[in-house]
């Protein structure tokens, strides 16, 4: 076949497809030689014109110009290299993070997870609960056999006899519980949060009576009955009166002698009065202050004696008291305030994410976004890597220096993004987990907070370990990477940094050829007002002249002595500085242009006013100057110059950069655009 006359409809045909494309958005505007369609320029206006109404909608003509003149500002901002500076490429970042927000974040998983907790928040559950614990803090896989055969036999046996046949009986102990997870028996009432996410799952997904399997958590296998279900009770609000044990734990003697005084002193309660009375003597002795004798909102979840929560949470009308309660720490004698039932989801859900963060549900709840985020990606895992890995960490922690010394295949590739494009090897993760090791250390007293991480997930099996590390380091170099390169993925996202840039760098590069200065330029300033002097008046006569505060009476006759010179005040004030204040600094000068009223200084030696607070360090001072009806120099109608001087510069910059910079119009195009 003839290879010139098959590429000769080809080449017809994509020349054709060009011109059509051109001719579907065509050049609108030329500026140094960068076009701008027809479909931006369009863009540009109509978000011009989105908040305009009616009359005040501009014509594409007049918005044409300012359009142009804001793109020629981008131009030669980037001529003086303004897209370099550090402020800059701070507050561009700072907009990147706050435009990225809504691309990052997967709020309808997020928003179904919560109400998922939440919707567990409103019923609370009755268990029993069983934990095997490991051993020790350090666990290997080979470990958790005899454990998990343990928690097996367990299970049938319980399966057979139930709890209180293997001697876990229903008596809530008295002792405080800083631990929920590690009590063993029946537990009474639970809500979510109480428990580690795999065993809260089971609690919440169990049929009722149903004993669970063997559940491993981080600290052991755990085995949970569900026994009752209730709409969720809320929380209260209690006072408590506390007639504390002397020493903790305490001998039976003292339990026996505080037992005493807090029923007698129970038994003479009558009234909401003698309450009062006795909760007042009790915050006295106390010291508690305006606190009084309040405890605070109680819920299933608070970490006290579970005596002292069930006895609140029995507590049926506000005022009722309880009778005295025995916890470690004494005897409680508790009123209620109020019941306080769940709040509505809306108002929870930011406690309740915040709880959720801070817990081990915080992969859970963030997987679902990991997972599209990865798949965007093309994220590639290299399983053989990673099992050469766990295989290490099936005989040591991760957490053990040991660990890094046997592996040896630091400079493979773990994983990677965009087939390929951006690689994360061995040695990349063996940094990370070391630098998660230095943060959760024990910190020295003067180490900074900041320094210190604290593991959400807790993990004591060696290659859950080794999981726990890679997910953490997974997820955070996943999100860096589609932050990154989130531009290149989202033309939208895109777009809008584009915008926030062009619009940085005109800001910046107007302020500092225009903007300030209009405030700095002394020079431009006065030969501006010296051009212009007829267009500017005085309001009447004011005086115009030089306050000097000196640091001494000797200071003070020097500069009288200058003053009576008659030299004009610019040149007074170089001759002070130059004699002086040459070594050291003697008078401090304030020049100016004032009425009556405007300045203490002025009012006390020219009006006659009161006598002037004296400036702190330079005791003596004098006013040197003349009264005068008509404008000296800028400095006298300075809030009137600056503005107009700001039009001309504007004026000036506008011309430079059109005789700088080729622009070309299509007035074709324009008229198309409506």
């Amino acid at each position: 076949m003839n290879k010139k006359l098959f590429l000769l409809p080809l080449i017809t045909l994509l020349a054709t497809f060009c011109l059509f494309a051109q001719q579907a958005d065509p050049v609108a505007i030329k500026i140094n030689g960068t076009s701008i369609l027809r479909s931006e320029l369009e863009r540009a206006y109509k978000k011009s014109n989105e908040l305009r109404a009616g009359a005040e909608k501009e014509s594409i003509a007049d918005f044409v110009k300012s359009y142009v003149d804001f793109r020629l500002n981008v131009e030669e901002a980037k001529a003086q290299r303004l897209d370099t500076t550090m402020s800059y490429k701070r507050d561009l970042s700072a907009a990147r993070v706050e435009t990225s927000y809504k691309y990052m974040q997967d709020t309808v998983y997020e928003n179904d997870y919560l109400l998922k907790i939440y919707e567990r928040m409103r019923q609370d559950v009755e268990i029993n609960h069983i934990l095997l614990p490991f051993e020790s803090e350090a666990v290997l896989p080979a470990d958790t056999l005899v454990l998990y055969n343990k928690a097996r036999d367990l299970y049938e046996r319980l399966s057979k006899n139930g709890f209180a046949a293997e001697g876990y009986d229903k008596s809530l102990p008295t002792s405080v519980i800083l631990d929920y997870n590690r009590k063993n028996g029946y537990m009474g009432w639970v809500t979510p949060f109480m428990f580690s996410a795999k065993v809260e799952d089971a609690i919440y997904t169990l049929p009722m009576n149903k004993i669970s399997e063997p559940v491993r958590a981080s600290d052991g296998y755990h085995i949970v009955q569900v026994l009752n279900r209730r709409p969720a009770i809320g929380t209260v609000d209690v006072e408590q009166v506390l007639f504390n044990f002397s020493h903790i734990p305490p001998d039976k003697h003292q339990i026996d002698s505080v037992g005493k005084v807090a029923w007698r002193e129970y038994n003479n309660i009558h009234s909401a009065n003698d309450f009062q009375s006795l909760c007042d003597e009790f915050s006295h002795v106390m010291e508690m202050g305006d606190k009084g004798c309040h405890f605070g909102v109680v819920g299933l979840d608070s970490r006290i004696s579970p005596t002292f929560i069930n006895a609140a949470f029995n507590l049926e009308k506000e005022g009722d008291i309880s009778e005295p309660v025995w916890s470690d720490y004494g005897y409680h004698i508790i009123r209620l305030l109020k019941k306080i039932p769940l709040p509505p989801y809306s108002d929870m859900r930011n406690a309740i994410r915040n709880r959720v963060l801070k817990s081990d549900k915080s992969q859970e709840m963030t997987a679902e976004k990991r997972s599209k985020m990865a798949a965007a990606l093309n994220f590639v895992l290299n399983r053989d890597v990673y099992n050469k890995l766990n295989n290490i960490a099936n005989d040591v922690s991760p957490r053990d220096s040991a660990f890094f010394d046997r592996v040896k295949n630091r400079n493979e590739v773990l994983f990677s993004f965009d087939n390929g494009k951006e690689q994360y090897n061995v040695g990349n993760f063996l940094q990370y987990i070391q630098l998660r090791q230095s943060l959760i250390e024990k910190k020295s007293d003067d180490a900074p907070d900041m320094s210190v991480f604290t593991e959400a997930i807790k993990t004591n099996l060696s290659t859950d370990v080794l999981r726990e590390f890679f997910n953490a380091y997974f997820s955070r170099s996943l999100t860096d990477y589609y932050y990154l390169s989130l531009a290149d993925r989202e033309p939208e996202y895109k777009q809008q940094l584009d915008e926030i840039s062009e619009g940085l760098l005109s800001f910046a590069v107007m302020n500092k050829n225009v903007w300030e200065r209009s405030v700095t330029d002394e020079k431009g300033l006065s030969e501006y007002f010296n051009k212009n002097k007829h267009k500017y008046t005085l309001s009447g006569t004011k005086y115009r002249g030089l306050i000097i505060h000196a640091k001494n009476e000797k200071a003070l006759e020097t500069a009288e002595a200058l003053a009576k010179k008659g030299k004009k005040r610019d040149a007074l004030i170089l001759n002070l500085r130059n004699t002086l204040n040459k070594d050291s600094v003697q008078v401090l000068m304030e020049p100016g242009t004032w009425v009556k009223g405007e300045n203490k200084y002025v009012d006390n030696k020219i009006f006659g006013g009161a006598k002037a607070k004296e400036q702190w360090g330079y005791p003596f001072f004098l006013v040197t100057g003349e009264f005068i009806s008509q404008p000296q120099d800028y400095t006298d109608v300075r809030s009137a110059v600056e503005p107009d001087y700001q039009d001309q510069l504007e004026k000036d910059w506008r011309m430079y950069l059109h005789n700088k910079y080729k622009v070309e119009v299509d007035n074709g195009v324009l008229e198309t655009i409506k």
